[in-house]
C-alpha cells in the first residue's frame, strides 16, 4: 500500500499544473467551427484548443470568388487554458479589432479593393481558416499553419428551387421548399450591376417566393418601369404565389422602383427601400438634363461623390403610401450616392394617415452598400468606363474613377446585421403572418 501511495505522489508531480504549458495535456492546436455548412445570415462559432497559456496566434481567413482572392485576419491571445473563442476573445490587430464574432467574414478585402459578388449562388462561398503562430499583421506568411479549416456559406438552401426566367422578362425566380403557395417579392439592385441572386435566393432559404429581376437597358435612368410593371404582374399570376402576400425590396435604384410599384399596384403591401431616393422624377428625368445634375458631382481624394445631383427644391415624393403598403425605409447616413436627408423627408411629407406605416432606420457611420449580414463592406467601387457610361449623369471626365459608397468598416458590417434582423422580423410580421 505506501508503495502505491508514493507511485501517485510521484505521478501528482509529474501532471502539476503549469498554466505556460497546458497545452500539452490537449494534444496539438485544433480548431473547430460551427456549423461548419450553413447559409451566409448565420454566425459561426470559432473555437481554438491546445494552445500555450497567453500565446498570440493570427487568423487568417481567404475566399476566391470570381478569380479574386479576398482575405482577412485578426491576432488574438489565447486565455489561461490555451483557447480562443470568437464570440469572447478580442482581436488585438488586423482587419478588425475587439470582440467581433463575424469580423473575419465581414472585413475580407482583396487587393485591389472589389466588391465580393457570389454569381453561382447554388455553390458555396468556401471559406478558408489558417491559424499561424505569433502575430503577422502583414500579408505574407510563409511558415505552417498550426492549424486549419474550411467554412462552406451557402445564399441558397439545397432545397430552394431556382428557375431562370425566358422570354422578355430577364431574371431568375427562386421558389422555397414545399407545395405553396407562398408570400411573393419582387428584389432589385441597384444601376451598376445587371443581375445579382444572392439577396433574392436567401430571401426564398427564408420562405419567400423572390425574383431576381434584370431591368437595366443601355442607359440607368431609361429603364422601362412598364416593363418591371409587367414581370411584377407575370410573378403575381404564378400558381405558387399568395395573391394576397405581395411584396417589394430594392437597394439603390431598386429601391425607388419599389415605391413606384407600390404606387401603381394596390396588391403590394409591403415595400423594403434600402439607400433608394424616394423623390419621383427621378423616373423621368427631365429631356434638357438639368435634373439629376451632372455639375454637382463632385471629386474627393477617395473618388467621386454623386449625393448632391439629385437635390431639388421642390421635389415630388413617390406616393408609395397611398394604397396603404406598409413601408420599411434602411438608411445609412454616411451614403455617398444618395443623399440621406431625403428618407426622413419622404416620411414627413406622406399625409398623416398613412405615416403610421412607415418606419425608417437611420445607422451612423453605415454606407450606400447596405446587403444582408457579414457581406464584405466596400466604401468605394471601381465600377470601370463601361458601366459609368452608362450613368447619364456621371461626367465622362469620371469615368475612370472610383465611385464613393461610403461607410466605415465596423459600423457598417453593425448595420447590416441589424438591418438585415429587421428587415426579416417586417416580412415576417407584414407578409408571413
Amino acid at each position: 500500500m505506501f508503495q502505491s501511495l508514493r507511485r501517485l505522489s510521484v505521478l501528482k508531480n509529474h501532471l502539476s499544473y503549469n498554466p505556460r504549458w497546458c497545452f500539452l495535456s490537449t494534444g496539438s492546436p485544433s480548431v473547430s467551427v460551427s456549423p461548419q455548412v450553413g447559409l451566409v445570415d448565420e454566425c459561426v462559432k470559432i473555437k481554438l484548443n491546445g494552445l500555450e497559456a497567453k500565446q498570440d496566434i493570427t487568423i487568417v481567413a481567404k475566399v476566391i470568388e470570381n478569380g479574386v482572392e479576398f482575405e482577412s485576419r485578426c491576432v488574438y491571445t489565447s486565455d489561461e487554458e490555451g483557447k480562443v473563442d470568437n464570440y469572447t476573445s478580442s482581436s488585438i490587430a488586423g482587419t478588425f479589432l475587439g470582440v467581433e464574432p463575424m469580423g473575419l467574414f465581414w472585413s475580407l478585402k482583396s487587393d485591389p479593393p472589389s466588391r465580393l459578388i457570389k454569381k453561382d449562388v447554388s455553390s458555396p462561398v468556401v471559406v478558408n481558416i489558417q491559424v499561424f503562430d505569433g502575430s503577422h499583421t502583414e500579408k505574407s506568411l510563409e511558415q505552417p499553419a498550426l492549424t486549419e479549416t474550411q467554412v462552406e456559406r451557402y445564399f441558397k438552401r439545397p432545397s430552394v428551387k431556382r428557375f431562370p426566367l425566358e422570354g422578355r422578362f430577364k431574371g431568375t425566380v427562386f421558389v422555397p421548399e414545399g407545395k405553396g403557395t407562398f408570400p411573393a417579392l419582387i428584389d432589385m439592385y441597384g444601376g451598376l450591376v445587371s443581375l445579382i441572386e444572392t439577396r433574392a435566393s436567401l430571401l426564398a432559404s427564408h420562405g419567400y417566393v423572390t425574383m431576381a429581376l434584370s431591368y437595366i437597358g443601355d442607359e440607368m435612368m431609361s429603364s422601362d418601369f412598364n416593363y418591371i410593371l409587367d414581370a411584377y404582374k407575370w410573378l403575381m399570376d404564378q400558381d405558387y404565389v399568395d395573391k394576397d402576400r405581395l411584396g417589394a425590396l430594392g437597394l439603390c435604384y431598386g429601391g425607388t422602383l419599389c415605391l413606384k410599384l407600390a404606387a401603381e399596384l394596390p396588391q403590394i403591401r409591403t415595400v423594403v427601400n434600402v439607400n433608394g431616393i424616394e423623390i419621383n422624377g427621378i423616373l423621368e428625368p427631365d429631356n434638357d438634363d438639368v435634373w439629376p445634375n451632372k455639375d454637382r458631382v463632385f471629386h474627393t481624394d477617395e473618388g467621386f461623390d454623386i449625393t448632391k445631383v439629385f437635390d431639388t427644391d421642390y421635389p415630388e415624393f413617390i406616393p408609395a403610401w397611398q394604397h396603404g403598403a406598409k413601408i420599411l425605409i434602411i438608411s445609412g447616413e454616411d451614403d455617398k450616392q444618395v443623399d440621406p436627408k431625403w428618407h426622413p423627408s419622404f416620411y414627413k411629407q406622406c399625409p398623416e394617415e398613412y405615416r403610421s406605416n412607415i418606419q425608417l432606420y437611420r445607422y451612423q457611420g453605415a454606407g450606400h452598400m447596405i446587403e444582408p449580414p457579414f457581406t464584405p463592406h466596400i466604401r468605394r467601387i471601381i465600377a470601370g468606363r463601361k458601366r459609368l457610361r452608362s450613368i447619364i449623369f456621371v461626367p465622362e471626365k469620371y469615368h475612370d474613377t472610383p465611385m464613393m459608397a461610403g461607410g466605415w468598416t465596423a459600423t457598417h458590417a453593425h448595420a447590416q446585421e441589424d438591418s438585415w434582423k429587421k428587415i426579416l422580423d417586417f416580412l415576417e410580421k407584414n407578409m408571413k403572418s
